[in-house]
């Protein structure tokens, strides 16, 4: 089956195989990376230095370039550098993935 006809929790969990156990696999963890995915996509879109979840204001740790290289290595299930930044943003929101 091609990728495009996966659901996101399927691709989650392949991403999460390449990681080699980066990412944890299970769905609480997957529920916590959606999380995550919705505040990369708001700030891949925005010059802004900063962004806010929930009532904290946060320091971007990646920039708009690297938000959408991400997004679309996760859209592919592609594990590298560049996708590994991800653990930066949910470690900073203090979320387990």
């Amino acid at each position: 089956m091609e990728i495009k006809y996966w659901s996101d929790y399927a691709k989650y969990l392949v991403l999460s195989d390449r990681s080699n156990c980066k990412l944890k696999g299970t769905f609480i963890h997957y529920l916590n990376f959606k999380i995550v995915i919705e505040l990369l996509n708001r700030i891949s879109y925005t010059d802004k230095l900063t962004y806010s979840y929930g009532n904290d204001i946060y320091k971007r740790n990646v920039d708009s370039t690297e938000g959408r290289s991400i997004l679309n290595n996760i859209e592919s299930c592609k594990w590298n550098d560049v996708t590994k930044k991800i653990l930066l943003v949910a470690s900073q929101l203090k979320l387990q993935i």
